[in-house]
C-alpha cells in the first residue's frame, strides 16, 4: 500500500442533494462551501441526506471532517447505496467510524457502483450537524513510488501579556502544514497528477491520507482536507523518472 493517497474527484459537486430536514440558518448548500465552519444542520436527531450522482458512479472511499471549532454534531454515520432512490432494502451499506479527538472519519471499501447514496445521520443532540465530506474514489497512482513527508501543527492562537505579566490566550485552533515528496514517478503517474492539478489548484480543497496502520496506530492524525499552498515543484533526475514536492495546508 502506498503511504500517500489523493482523493480529489468528489462526487458531491456533481450530485443533486436533498435532505430529510434542514435548518434554514445552516442550509444543505453549506456542504459544498470550502470553509469547515460552514455546516449543514438538520432539525431532528435522526435524519438523512440523499445524493443523486445523476449517473451510475464508482465509490470506494468516504471522508468526513468536523467543524474545527465545535466538533462533530453526530454520533453515528451510515452510508447506503442503491440503484434507485428507494431505501427499504439498500444494495450496500457501510458504517463510518470517526474520531472526535482528531476531527476526522474515513473508510475505504470494496468498490460500489450505484447512482444513489443515502447518508444516515444519528445524534444525541436535538439535531444532526456535519461540515465537509468526500465521497468518490481515490486516485490510483499505482506502485513503485517513494514517498517522504514531514508535518507541523501551526498554532493559530494569539497570546497577549498585560502590564502585570498576566498572559491571555485567544484559543482558536491548530492547522496542519505538510511537506511531502513523491519520487520515481513514471510518465503515466505524472500525467494523472497533471490532470488533477489542472482542476485542483491552490484555490480548491481535496483530501489526502498519509501513512498506513502498520506505521502509526491511527493514520487519520496525518490525513484530512487540505489545500495546495503553491504549485508543486517537479524535477527529472533520471530518464523517464520524475520527482515532485509540494506543501499542503489543512483546510479550516
Amino acid at each position: 500500500m502506498n503511504s500517500f493517497e489523493i482523493y480529489s474527484e468528489n462526487l458531491i459537486y456533481q450530485s443533486t442533494i436533498t435532505a430529510s430536514s434542514e435548518n434554514a440558518q445552516f442550509p444543505l448548500a453549506n456542504l459544498i462551501d470550502p470553509r469547515r465552519s460552514k455546516v449543514y444542520r438538520s432539525t431532528s436527531s435522526n435524519d438523512s441526506i440523499v445524493m443523486d450522482f445523476n449517473e451510475t458512479s464508482e465509490v470506494d472511499s468516504f471522508f468526513i471532517v468536523d467543524d474545527k471549532r465545535n466538533g462533530f454534531g453526530v454520533h453515528k454515520i451510515t452510508l447506503e447505496f442503491n440503484g434507485t432512490n428507494e431505501w427499504s432494502s439498500p444494495a450496500a451499506t457501510e458504517e463510518i467510524e470517526f474520531s472526535a479527538q482528531l476531527g476526522i472519519g474515513f473508510k475505504e471499501f470494496t468498490m460500489h457502483s450505484y447512482r444513489f447514496c443515502r447518508i444516515v445521520l444519528n445524534s444525541t443532540l436535538s439535531y444532526c450537524e456535519i461540515s465537509k465530506i468526500f465521497i468518490g474514489k481515490k486516485m490510483d497512482l499505482g506502485k513503485s513510488i517513494n514517498f517522504g513527508w514531514s508535518i507541523k501543527n501551526n498554532e493559530l492562537s494569539k497570546k497577549t501579556t498585560n502590564r502585570y505579566g498576566q498572559i491571555f490566550t485567544d484559543l482558536i485552533l491548530t492547522q496542519k502544514n505538510i511537506n511531502c515528496s513523491l519520487s520515481y514517478l513514471n510518465k503515466e503517474q505524472l500525467d494523472k497528477i497533471f490532470n488533477w492539478l489542472d482542476i485542483y489548484k491552490e484555490s480548491s480543497p481535496f483530501f489526502v491520507r498519509i501513512g498506513c496502520n502498520e506505521m502509526v496506530s491511527d493514520n487519520r492524525r496525518f490525513s484530512g482536507m487540505v489545500y495546495l499552498s503553491d504549485s508543486p515543484s517537479i524535477s527529472n533526475p533520471n530518464f523517464g523518472k520524475y520527482n515532485m514536492s509540494m506543501t499542503l495546508i489543512e483546510a479550516t
